[in-house]
């Protein structure tokens, strides 16, 4: 991914590499699940499921959207602890 960008090691402290690397591993990872879930309309994935595994996909789906926003406001200068994001994090937890 880094790569594709044109980012080098030269471009950034190479203390943080370890750190970059994992960040990199772990929106690959999301970025798969993401593609798997997509794949399937929401309807169609419901009509397959439990209702309490329904009520747990909404769940995790809120709880990772709200996430999401989180690092978004990090990414943007911006303390997510002085946030109503963080109030509802400890909510869906």
């Amino acid at each position: 991914m880094m790569a594709e960008v044109g980012v080098t090691a030269e471009d950034y402290p190479t203390e943080i590499h370890e750190y970059l690397s994992a960040f990199e591993n772990s929106v690959s990872s999301v970025d798969e699940m993401l593609k798997k879930m997509m794949s399937v309309s929401r309807s169609e994935l419901l009509q397959k499921i439990e209702p309490l595994e329904q009520a747990k996909l909404d769940l995790v789906s809120a709880y990772t959207l709200n996430s999401l926003f989180w690092v978004y406001l990090t990414t943007q200068g911006m303390n997510p602890k002085e946030h109503p994001v963080k109030e509802e994090l400890v909510r869906y937890k």
